[in-house]
């Protein structure tokens, strides 16, 4: 039997993509523990950066621009994995200077703020590529692309 270079170059080519889809196949992500050893290190910066600030500290507009934009990130990932993906969360047991300090933070938004679930979990929208399909609005394909 005689097989010709581009033949031979097909299925020295397919061999190859089969190798490769069994890497694929057979690889594991950690995305959790990357999550927690990032979540770790950012609660550790908030409660330094808590507990160097006074409340009477002046910061300059882009730092309290950075705060604000992390908080409300930190918000959309926490309120989208408790419900959309249905993961169990509890309040910390956290000691605050007052209650009053923690109210009144609530009161002005953050990662604190309750969402209630409205309606029934999403359902498919379609099938693709033997996948469901979901809509979702621009705020959350932006998370998910950053």
């Amino acid at each position: 039997m005689k097989i010709n270079e581009s033949k031979l170059k097909q299925i020295i080519n397919e061999e190859m993509m089969m190798l490769d889809d069994k890497e694929h196949m057979d690889h594991v992500d950690e995305e959790g523990g990357m999550a927690k050893s990032q979540l770790f290190k950012m609660a550790k910066y908030a409660l330094m950066l808590h507990d160097a600030l006074e409340d009477e500290t002046q910061l300059e507009a882009w730092v309290q621009s950075k705060i604000t934009i992390a908080s409300e990130y930190l918000g959309k990932v926490k309120h989208y994995l408790e419900y959309e993906m249905g993961l169990e969360m509890h309040e910390p047991e956290l000691e605050m200077e007052s209650s009053e300090d923690y109210e009144d933070s609530m009161e002005e938004g953050g990662c604190g703020d309750t969402i209630e679930p409205q309606g029934q979990p999403a359902e498919p929208m379609m099938v693709m590529n033997g996948e469901d399909a979901y809509e979702i609005d621009e705020e959350l394909a932006h998370l998910m692309e950053t």
